[in-house]
């Protein structure tokens, strides 16, 4: 065998060896995705750290003290959520909540008029929520999963700055100064799509608190600690604290409350924090146009379900570099 057909031959085996690595992990994809944005939200507390504690047990304490009380609260509070919402006869409440509205002086339409609407938007609310509650309601396969991403973020953590060196020894020298500069504008992408994720559900935790505070909702701090840390999850945290408490006030009989709380929460938790917040908080931090924010945390999640929480970013972040890189190759060349 000469020097040529084992070049030939070695380079076959690598792309046999990475097609095959590609294949093995293809089920586990968008665990790797939701470990790669839970460490970059969690890096800037890794960063504070490690100069005191060291890589290792830098990222230990990031995974024990927040990572994984934060994925099994938003778990057993999503599944509980999205298992009461699925048991609710919407279309009967809202024909025996309309009538009172309109005894009051809340509202002056028919039953139709309003049970219709709220029927349209349950009828595409309802296969998501089904959708995720299948995802949520396997308990060891949820753990295994649980258990795979907490590994895979501890190591994103400890040697996650390792990973452009290792993928720049397989490029060509005359390609490394652009392929660097594409890694480095993606990581750029990511950390401020992610880390301004993490600081609009601070602000949502926030605005929570004040809100149930203001409206009398008992145990405020709580429930909007608890709104703060579901708005991680763009589209599904919004609403998982606000609409189960507004059903409760209004088949209750304290329909000021409900419409008060519905319309806080709709406002400010569901629909300010993904067209407002987000966009505004993540373009402040970096020069991403607030529609490649929406399609990001938005459209993810509806094509791929959990994992597009993460997956919808990562693949923004990744044609937002290509255009970037392009931008700055032409302005050199000119």
């Amino acid at each position: 065998m000469n020097s040529k057909e084992y070049d030939i031959l070695s380079r076959l085996f690598m792309v046999f060896s990475f097609f095959a690595l590609i294949y093995m992990l293809w089920p586990f994809m968008g665990i790797i995705a939701l470990a790669v944005a839970v460490a970059y939200m969690t890096k800037p507390l890794y960063d504070i750290l490690k100069p005191k504690f060291g890589r290792t047990y830098g990222a230990i304490i990031c995974l024990l003290g927040i990572v994984i009380p934060s994925l099994l609260l938003v778990v057993l509070v999503a599944e509980d959520v999205v298992t009461f919402l699925l048991s609710l006869d919407i279309e009967n409440i809202i024909t025996k909540v309309t009538p009172i509205l309109n005894d009051i002086g809340y509202l002056r339409v028919d039953g139709p008029d309003v049970s219709k609407p709220f029927s349209d938007i349950w009828s595409v609310s309802k296969p998501l929520l089904n959708s995720f509650a299948s995802q949520i309601s396997s308990i060891p396969s949820l753990l295994m999963k649980l258990l795979f991403l907490s590994f895979m973020t501890f190591y994103f953590l400890k040697d996650g700055d390792k990973l452009t060196d290792s993928f720049l020894i397989y490029v060509p020298e005359d390609k490394k100064r652009n392929t660097a500069l594409f890694l480095s504008e993606i990581h750029k992408a990511l950390k401020t799509l992610f880390i301004g994720n993490a600081v609009t559900s601070v602000i949502v935790g926030i605005i929570s608190i004040i809100g149930y505070w203001l409206i009398g909702i008992p145990n405020p701090i709580t429930l909007g600690a608890l709104s703060g840390i579901l708005n991680i999850l763009p589209v599904v945290g919004g609403w998982t604290i606000y609409v189960p408490l507004t059903v409760y006030y209004l088949l209750t009989g304290e329909i000021a409350k409900g419409i008060l709380l519905g319309l806080f929460g709709i406002i400010f938790l569901s629909l300010a924090p993904d067209f407002a917040i987000r966009p505004r908080v993540i373009s402040k931090d970096g020069d991403l146009h607030p529609a490649l924010v929406l399609i990001a945390f938005l459209i993810g999640p509806l094509v791929f379900g959990i994992p597009g929480l993460a997956i919808g970013p990562i693949i923004v972040a990744t044609v937002y570099a290509i255009h970037k890189v392009r931008r700055l190759i032409e302005k050199k060349n000119n």
